[in-house]
C-alpha cells in the first residue's frame, strides 16, 4: 500500500468517526409550519395524546405562531384540561387567530370551570357570526354544541327560560311546560320539578351532542 493510499483511508477513517458530530451532517430541526399539519392530522384521527405533544413541538419551534397555541388548546380541551385550553385559546387569540373556531373553544372551557357568564358570552358570539358553525378539524363540534352549552349554562345561572329556549333548538318535541306538572317527565320518569325535568333533558342532549 503506498503513502498516498494510506493518507486516504485515514482521511476517511477520520470523516466517518466525526461526521455525526459535525454540524454539515445534522439535520435542520423541523419548523413550526412542518410540524402542525402532522399535528392536526393526529388530531383528526382522535389521537389527542399525540397531537398535543406535536404542538407542543410547534410552539417550542415558534412561539409566536398562533396556530400552536390553537391547535394545542383543543387538545387540552378535549383531554379535559379546561384551565390549560383557556390559556392556549387566549394566546392564539391575542398572536392573531381571527377565526370562530377559539371563541367555540372557550365557550366550552369557560363552561367546564363553570364561569357560565363567560360561557355564554362566547357561545353567544359564535352563533351571531355563524348560524350553522362548525369546526373544520372536528365537525362533530358545531353549532349545536353552543345550543347545549348555552342550555347548559343559562340553567345554571338560574334563567331557565333561556335554558329550554336552546333545548328546543335541539329537541323540538320534548313537551315541557314550566307551569304544566303533568308535562315534568322524560322517558317515561317523571320528576318533582320543571328544574329536575329541564336537566333530565339537557343530560340527555349532553350524551348526543356533548363534546
Amino acid at each position: 500500500m503506498n503513502r498516498l493510499t494510506t493518507i486516504y483511508i485515514f482521511g476517511i477513517s477520520l470523516l466517518m468517526l466525526f461526521a455525526p458530530h459535525c454540524s454539515l451532517f445534522e439535520e435542520p430541526a423541523p419548523s413550526a409550519e412542518n410540524i402542525i399539519p402532522l399535528a392536526w392530522d393526529y388530531f383528526e384521527e382522535g389521537d389527542y395524546e399525540y397531537a398535543l405533544q406535536k404542538f407542543e413541538s410547534a410552539v417550542n419551534a415558534d412561539p409566536n405562531n398562533e396556530s400552536a397555541y390553537h391547535g394545542r388548546a383543543w387538545c387540552y380541551l378535549l383531554l379535559s384540561n379546561a384551565a390549560e385550553s383557556i390559556s392556549d385559546f387566549e394566546t392564539a387569540i391575542q398572536k392573531g387567530n381571527e377565526s370562530l373556531d377559539p371563541q367555540a373553544g372557550l365557550a366550552a372551557a369557560f363552561l367546564a370551570v363553570e364561569k357560565y357568564t363567560s360561557s355564554i358570552l362566547k357561545s353567544n358570539h359564535v352563533l351571531v357570526n355563524n348560524p350553522n358553525y362548525y369546526f373544520e378539524h372536528k365537525p362533530l363540534i358545531n353549532y349545536q354544541d353552543m345550543h347545549l352549552i348555552l342550555a347548559m349554562a343559562y340553567f345554571h345561572e338560574g334563567e331557565l327560560t333561556k335554558s329550554q329556549e336552546h333545548v328546543t333548538v335541539l329537541y323540538q318535541d320534548h313537551g315541557l311546560d314550566p307551569a304544566d306538572s303533568s308535562s315534568w317527565q322524560f322517558n317515561q320518569q317523571s320528576y318533582a320539578s320543571y328544574p329536575e325535568a329541564l336537566m333530565a333533558i339537557i343530560d340527555y342532549l349532553d350524551v348526543l351532542y356533548g363534546m
